[in-house]
């Protein structure tokens, strides 16, 4: 009989069982703000509220932080730098694998935006809080905010975590985390998203990162930290990659 700690101990199966329980709980989540969104209800009741406080709250300096950050973060500027990382794992690294879960991740969340965009038909707040032009698509999720996040995390995960050391991937996480915080938060100060279009872009970006992370990491690309893998240990070497674990037991 399997146990908790043998599924756990398994570097083939942690991904998948670490992975199943972040995704499901992002599909739980997105589905309550889809929910909120369509009765305008829970943390949905609260978006007009927080626009219009926002708003109020606006300064000239501020103001350029976020169109910068808006514009690094939009769909143009993360699709030139996708090419260049997809460039990059190709051509350069030479990791077709890496390079096509890249474009796959990239791929879903084009998917994503577009799809749920269309189901849901939310619209976005009154022109009258837009700083810039008027955008009359649908708004649940923030397009930005979602293509940021799936590339932040896809570029830690491929193209920083085998090149650089501990103390690196952390900032890099760090980096990722902000940029992703930063352009989600630019697109509702802007006024072109309410809150929770931005809560289902993170919601969403967590589960493709968490799918594209089990899958690379089965596919032998990315080694999964100590307290994920379980306490295996060993040494094996992929195209550009050497992954570590703990395996007192495993053959030298």
């Amino acid at each position: 009989m399997t146990t908790p700690t043998d599924v756990l101990a398994d570097p083939w199966r942690a991904p998948v069982f670490v992975g199943a329980g972040v995704v499901a709980a992002s599909v739980v989540g997105f589905g309550a703000l889809v929910d909120g969104v369509n009765e305008h209800g829970d943390l949905s009741a609260y978006d007009p509220g927080i626009t219009s406080s926002v708003a109020s709250l606006r300064r000239p300096g501020w103001t350029v932080v976020a169109e910068l950050a808006s514009l690094v973060g939009s769909e143009v500027s993360i699709g030139l730098l996708s090419l260049v990382a997809l460039g990059w794992l190709w051509f350069v690294r030479r990791d077709r694998v890496q390079a096509l879960l890249f474009g796959v991740a990239m791929g879903a969340a084009a998917v994503l935006t577009v799809g749920v965009k269309f189901l849901v038909g939310r619209h976005r707040p009154p022109a009258a809080f837009v700083v810039g032009p008027v955008d009359n698509g649908f708004a649940f999720p923030s397009g930005h905010t979602l293509f940021s996040t799936v590339f932040l995390g896809m570029a830690v995960m491929l193209l920083v975590w085998p090149a650089v050391g501990r103390r690196g991937r952390i900032l890099s996480l760090i980096v990722a985390v902000l940029g992703s915080l930063a352009v989600g938060a630019s697109r509702v100060y802007l006024g072109y998203h309410w809150t929770t279009d931005v809560l289902g872009s993170w919601v969403l970006g967590v589960a493709v990162l968490t799918l594209a992370l089990a899958a690379s990491t089965m596919l032998g690309r990315v080694a999964l930290p100590a307290f994920v893998a379980g306490e295996t240990r060993r040494t094996t070497t992929t195209p550009g990659i050497t992954e570590r674990a703990d395996d007192a037991s495993s053959p030298r």
